[in-house]
């Protein structure tokens, strides 16, 4: 039993001397930090920003409210020293990118995903620089598992339209649009790519067979919320079998897309069957 203990107690050392040789982190941005809080080492955390500490936009604002808030100034990373920076990729054509790394602070900018490869791929690079690839790896593998096991679940190809207050929505080469093929449900949007706008008179005319509506749930200025607010389109919400996702919730399309696939297809396998024109 003594031996035991000994043991435990040299492993927490050992563990504890490794957490202390890892690199500091600061993010600088929301997305940056939801990536961070879900692999680092929470000692390896100096600070987040402060959007991460909202919880309309953060779905991780319990655990970002430890550490330290920043507003992503040049100003404040020089002063909290990390040895890693994480920023926006627009930084890295900025001087004050180039001031940081001339005080010793690695620069990292994190690409904005466009499906869920890339989240996963980031995650894993991350993972890798910070030290923690082995201690992730097993996590990322379960998220990557729980992807493919709702993919391989079948269903009815419904005609799915995302829309948000504004009348925005997401084409082709979006993780919204990833999701959905993964989950077998056709993109309405899907005949552009990218993100942009869907004329409400087309939704009209011809109507998906779900609409998928995020950021419906936070107060908006009525010139952002018009298209959302316009009778036609509230017609069609008594209509229309409708799915609510928050915007916090894959506003950034990282590791936490998976959780939103299945909050989808959850709705969507309740849904009655596709009825077809004989």
């Amino acid at each position: 039993m003594q031996r035991i203990s000994v043991f435990i107690g040299l492993l927490w050392c050992v563990l504890a001397a490794q957490a202390d040789s890892l690199p500091t982190v600061a993010s600088t941005n929301l997305c940056a930090d939801l990536l961070l809080l879900q692999i680092a080492d929470s000692k390896q955390i100096i600070s987040v920003s402060r959007a991460s500490h909202n919880p309309q936009l953060s779905p991780l604002a319990a655990a970002a409210v430890r550490y330290a808030p920043n507003r992503g100034s040049v100003e404040e990373m020089l002063a909290l020293k990390p040895n890693i920076a994480l920023v926006y990729s627009g930084w890295m054509g900025q001087h004050h990118a180039e001031l940081l790394k001339n005080q010793g602070i690695e620069v990292i900018a994190l690409p904005y995903p466009k499906n869920w490869n890339d989240a996963l791929n980031t995650a894993r690079q991350l993972a890798a620089r910070l030290g923690r690839g082995a201690e992730i790896e097993a996590k990322i593998a379960a998220l990557a598992w729980r992807m493919e096991a709702l993919a391989a679940t079948p269903r009815p190809p419904y005609n799915v339209l995302y829309l948000r207050p504004n009348g925005g929505t997401a084409g082709a080469k979006t993780y919204v649009d990833d999701v959905l093929q993964r989950l077998g449900l056709r993109n309405a949007a899907a005949q552009h790519s990218g993100w942009g706008q869907f004329p409400l008179e087309q939704l009209v005319q011809t109507p998906p067979d779900v609409l998928l509506l995020g950021y419906f749930e936070q107060n908006q200025a009525l010139t952002n919320a018009a298209y959302g607010r316009h009778a036609l389109f509230q017609t069609l919400l008594t209509r229309l079998p409708t799915i609510r996702v928050a915007g916090s919730a894959w506003g950034c399309g990282g590791l936490e897309l998976v959780e939103v696939a299945e909050r989808i297809a959850a709705q969507i396998d309740r849904l009655a069957p596709l009825k077809t024109d004989n």
